[in-house]
């Protein structure tokens, strides 16, 4: 935009001074110009860059779920498409649900013996014909069978998978009669409970910003909308700037300052006919207390000239 402004700036000098020679070109005249336009970077840098931080580096994200078995085996269903809406509770894929179902059969008739043969070992410590550790043995192998039983029932009842939050299932190659292993992701699933937009800001600007903070943003993916928004965090940290704990001394070269941190905002109202997309790219401007009314003026007119733009190619 910065780009698109001087070009504007220097055609508008053309016009006046050169081609409809409305007034005569000087010394003067190009000392006020130039000093003009060095205003004009220096509010933008200085000003405007602080008080009302600008990204063009901004995302709609999600967090995104792996989905894995608790156990190994064959997937006898799956009832979802990819990229197809998934309500919270919905069925994801079942597991071959037999082999548990077999091992509940098998073991319900023999912890119902293991009780009995207790209460019988019970009866005989009380009339003193059989010893306690008798009986510490038939607790053993009741207890051993009840915690089989309850794990296999657990399995049994959780064959199916269902949807944790709603979203959607991206990439999915699971099929029927597929052999997955014990907890090993088998789909990835992007909520759409829990989006959010993420942007990167200057740290010389970060130091104004704070939760609440009134914002806009400018989704590509909408041209000519402005959606208001507020700030929930800032992201005060970095990969760059963490060292892998390990024995050795760590090395200058491996640390990359960061010169920016993230920034977590939320829309501030419902736009049901213009949703967040996941991976949505687009632009945003915060408006901390530190702004005056004429820069959150000239910032919203920043933006709000940028989202038109989107509706041709953007080079700025």
């Amino acid at each position: 935009m910065e780009l698109l402004v001087t070009i504007a700036y220097l055609f508008l000098i053309r016009l006046v001074f050169f081609d409809w020679k409305l007034l005569k070109f000087n010394a003067v005249w190009g000392l006020l110009l130039a000093g003009l336009w060095c205003a004009a970077v220096l509010t933008e840098v200085i000003m405007l860059g602080q008080y009302t931080p600008y990204t063009k580096q901004m995302t709609v994200s999600s967090y995104v779920l792996e989905i894995a078995p608790e156990f190994g085996g064959i997937v006898k269903e799956v009832y979802v498409e990819a990229n197809t809406p998934i309500k919270r509770g919905d069925p994801l894929f079942q597991m071959d649900p037999q082999p548990w179902q077999d091992k509940v059969d098998t073991l319900t008739p023999q912890v119902a013996t293991a009780q009995r043969n207790y209460d019988d070992a019970a009866a005989l410590v009380r009339a003193k014909v059989e010893r306690e550790v008798a009986l510490v043995k038939r607790l053993d192998e009741l207890n051993s069978l009840e915690a089989e039983l309850d794990k296999a029932q657990y399995n049994l009842a959780h064959t199916t998978l269902r949807a944790p939050e709603d979203g959607y299932a991206v990439n999915l190659q699971l099929r029927p009669g597929v052999f997955i292993r014990i907890k090993r992701p088998v789909m990835t699933f992007v909520s759409t409970e829990s989006l959010y937009l993420a942007g990167v800001i200057p740290q010389v600007a970060a130091q104004w910003v704070r939760a609440g903070d009134r914002a806009e943003v400018a989704l590509d993916m909408y041209p000519g909308l402005v959606f208001d928004a507020r700030v929930k965090s800032v992201v005060f940290g970095s990969g760059g700037a963490q060292f892998t704990p390990s024995g050795l001394l760590p090395e200058i070269r491996n640390l990359h300052a960061p010169r920016s941190f993230a920034v977590k905002l939320e829309l501030d109202g419902d736009y049901p006919d213009h949703p967040l997309r996941f991976s949505a790219s687009g632009t945003a401007s915060i408006y901390t207390e530190k702004a005056a009314d004429a820069f959150v003026f000239l910032r919203r007119l920043e933006l709000q000239s940028e989202s038109y733009l989107n509706y041709l190619y953007n080079p700025f």
